[in-house]
Parts: structure tokens; sequence; C-alpha cells
């Protein structure tokens, strides 16, 4: 069963906790609400499918499935993420090995699926997010917006991208196209 580091969940778990509304409810399992119910520790593996739910039910109820609005959550935590507890990868001076040291980190939070990436050009990458579900577009848009701004900050440079398909040389992935 996939599972997902406690750092990466926290922020969701807490967020189905807060709501009060009873609007996330129809998201969850009674196994998920079982799992948030616990205290939920940064260095522990939760399912997977837990994780899914719970940001499921935050990007609908929230974020309202906004792209947009997905996207800007991940240059905002991913910057959160990247200047306190990933700073190894900031002091990268390129995206290449910033990618490099990234996949160190993906590691570490994803008991499954990996990143891959291809320089095209000086000023261009493709960043393949490969093993997760096709369908789960709300966390394709976060990670988007996560490569973003990680490469943004390491070449300090205003950084454009894409979600550019759902191939990477015949292996089942989404990919990005990051320009600067």
């Amino acid at each position: 069963m996939p599972q997902v580091k406690g750092s990466m969940f926290i922020m969701f778990a807490t967020a189905v906790r807060a709501d009060k509304s009873g609007a996330m409810d129809k998201f969850l399992t009674d196994k998920d609400r079982a799992v948030i119910a616990q205290r939920v520790l940064a260095g522990t593996w939760y399912p997977f499918e837990t994780y899914k739910n719970c940001f499921t039910a935050v990007a609908r109820v929230v974020a309202k499935d906004n792209p947009e609005t997905l996207r800007e959550w991940g240059r905002q935590y991913g910057e959160a993420t990247m200047t306190s507890i990933y700073k190894i990868i900031l002091q990268k001076k390129d995206a290449r090995s910033a990618m490099t040291a990234y996949n160190s980190v993906f590691k570490s939070q994803f008991d499954f699926g990996k990143t891959e990436f291809k320089m095209v050009s000086d000023s261009e990458i493709l960043i393949g997010l490969i093993g997760f579900d096709q369908n789960f577009t709300i966390l394709h848009h976060v990670a988007q917006g996560w490569m973003e701004r990680t490469i943004q900050l390491v070449i300090n440079k205003p950084v454009r991208s894409e979600i550019a398909g759902h191939n990477w040389e015949g292996t089942p992935a989404v990919v990005f196209r990051l320009r600067w």
C-alpha cells in the first residue's frame, strides 16, 4: 500500500479537522476519519489513499478546484518548505542540480513514484511526476506550482510553467514544462 510522510499530510489533516461545516466529510472514508482523529506526526508514514482523500476534500471545498489557486498553494508551500526544511536544494546554482537534490527529498516523502527531469536547453526543463494517479489533477496543479517556485528560488529568475502532457518517454507521468 503506497504511503506518504506525515510532513506532507499534516496541513491537509489539520484543515479537515478544522472544518466545522461538514462540507469535507463526503470525501472521507471511516478509515480516513480514524487516521486524522489521531495526532499526525511529521516523521510517520500514512496511507496515500487517506492523504489523497483529505487533499481532495480541502481542494474541492476551500480552493473550489481552481487550478490557479491550487498552483499558488504549491508555490507557497514549496517556498515555505524549501526555505526551511530543505534548504540544501536552494544552495544549488542551476535547475539541473536543484532537481537532482529535489529527487532525494521526494523519495523521503513518498514510498512510491518518482520524479525525472530532462534539460531541454539552458532555459527550459521538463519534469515528470511518475507513478501517481493520472486523474489526481489537483495534486498536479499543486506540484506544478511547487516546482515552479523551487526552480525560481534557485535560479533567481521568473519561471513560467505549464502542464505539458501526461506521457514521459512511454512511462505514465504528468510532465511539467518550466521556462525562464
